[in-house]
C-alpha cells in the first residue's frame, strides 16, 4: 500500500522507490512552487527504449513544478552519467549529462493546446499521472549526443577503419595526394558546382 507524504506518492517496489503525482494533485497544491531534490533510477526505462545504453547511474533531480496560466510547469535539472559505445569503436564511453528541462504537462485527453506558444515543450500524459522516472527517462534520451568517442579516438590516437578501395575520413580531411576517386563516382566531383 503506498504510502502518501504531503502530495507526493512514494511506492516501494522491489527496494526501487517511484515518485509519480496526478496532475489533479499538482494543480490543486502548487499554487507556490513544489520543490523537488530527489534521486531517480530511470536506467530500466532508458535501457528499454534504447538497446544501446550500457548503463544509466542514478539522477539527480532538482527543480519544482508550479501551476500557472497555462496549466501545471515543471523546471528542473537533471544530472546524470550514461555509458555508451563509442560510434567508432564500440568501446565503452562515459557521458556525463548535466542539463536543465522547462516543460508543461497536460492531460493526454486534452486536444486544444492553442495556448501554448511553438517553443513550449507540452507533454501529454496518459491518465494524468506525472512519473518522474518516465520524465526524467525520456529526457536523458533526448540529450544523447550522436557521435561518442573515447578520450584517444578524441585526440586523434585511434586509426580510423579502411579496407580495400575504401577508407574513412573525418569531416574536412581530404585524401592524401596520389589517391584516385572511384571512378564510377568522378563525374559526381563536379555536380554542385554545374547548380550554382
Amino acid at each position: 500500500m503506498p504510502e502518501i507524504v504531503g502530495i507526493i506518492k512514494i511506492v516501494v517496489l522491489e527496494e526501487k522507490v517511484l515518485v509519480n503525482w496526478t496532475l489533479n494533485e499538482l494543480k490543486r497544491n502548487c499554487r507556490e512552487p513544489f520543490k523537488i531534490a530527489e534521486v531517480i533510477d530511470a536506467a530500466s526505462i532508458v535501457k528499454a527504449k534504447n538497446g544501446n545504453v550500457i548503463s544509466v547511474s542514478p539522477a539527480n533531480v532538482n527543480g519544482f513544478f508550479l501551476l500557472d496560466q497555462l496549466g501545471v510547469f515543471g523546471n528542473f535539472k537533471i544530472e546524470a552519467t550514461v555509458i555508451l559505445p563509442s560510434t567508432r569503436s564500440l568501446k565503452p564511453v562515459k557521458v556525463p549529462l548535466n542539463f536543465g528541462v522547462n516543460e508543461y504537462y497536460v492531460d493526454a485527453a486534452e486536444h486544444d493546446l492553442s495556448r501554448f506558444e511553438q517553443t513550449d515543450v507540452v507533454v501529454q500524459l496518459k491518465d494524468g499521472l506525472l512519473d518522474l522516472a518516465e520524465v526524467v527517462a525520456d529526457n536523458l534520451l533526448i540529450h544523447l549526443p550522436s557521435r561518442i568517442l573515447t578520450a584517444e579516438e578524441e585526440n586523434g590516437n585511434w586509426p580510423l577503419p579502411k579496407g580495400k578501395d575504401w577508407q574513412l575520413l573525418e569531416e574536412g580531411q581530404k585524401l592524401k595526394t596520389g589517391q584516385t576517386i572511384d571512378p564510377r563516382l568522378a563525374k559526381l566531383k563536379d555536380f554542385f558546382k554545374k547548380q550554382s
